[in-house]
């Protein structure tokens, strides 16, 4: 399951930010963190602490909560597969 969350988040990270035309480099450099993390989070390979979801969620001008919910939806849906 927190594998499935982990690539859930980076989807909707990617999705987010292409939504938005933003890069890597300029989500990471407005959330303060590094380019690598936001890549490594898309790539599932790491997973946010909740200060970057509210990060994250300031930067887009969305709730947490609506991050949260795109997150529960795409992993319900892969669930049914």
């Amino acid at each position: 399951m927190e594998s499935n969350l982990k690539e859930s988040f980076g989807k909707v990270l990617a999705q987010l930010r292409k939504e938005h035309g933003v890069s890597q480099q300029e989500l990471a450099d407005n959330c303060n963190m590094e380019r690598a993390f936001v890549s490594r989070m898309e790539r599932a390979i790491s997973q946010p602490t909740i200060t970057v979801v509210f990060k994250i969620a300031d930067y887009f001008e969305i709730k947490p909560s609506e991050m949260i919910e795109k997150l529960d939806s795409m992993r319900k849906r892969r669930s049914k597969r």
